[in-house]
């Protein structure tokens, strides 16, 4: 029950960081901010009930979750180029694309940077 639950607050948090990720130009109506507050707060928790869930979750878990962080935290950086180099204009402002940016790349490189099960730090 712990696992499905946590992948359904992973699910909500990933699908309220795309949101906020494509908001600015114009696929989504973003007037709520429950989108802000759901992205971390439904990965995280969604990562601690299936980290909790059982002994099999380990590095895998980490580096899954390292995927999905920085794939959306590299999807936001090419929501920032887009409009520079001319290819997409935002209808509105870009700075739910600075905050998916800022949080799942820092989160994103956080988990990626767990060590491999049976290495040793010398």
């Amino acid at each position: 029950m712990l696992k499905l639950s946590g992948a359904i607050f992973l699910f909500v948090g990933l699908a309220a960081g795309v949101a906020l990720v494509i908001s600015p130009f114009g696929l989504v109506d973003s007037q709520s901010h429950a989108a802000w507050i759901l992205f971390p707060g439904g990965f995280a928790a969604g990562f601690l009930m299936l980290a909790l869930s059982g002994r099999q979750a380990g590095v895998g878990l980490w580096r899954s979750s390292a995927g999905l962080l920085l794939g959306l935290a590299t999807a936001s950086a090419l929501g920032l180029v887009a409009p520079v180099v001319g290819l997409l204009d935002p209808i509105g402002q870009t700075l739910s694309l600075w905050y998916v940016l800022t949080l799942a790349g820092v989160a994103g490189t956080g988990c990626a940077l767990v060590p491999a099960a049976g290495a040793v730090a010398r």
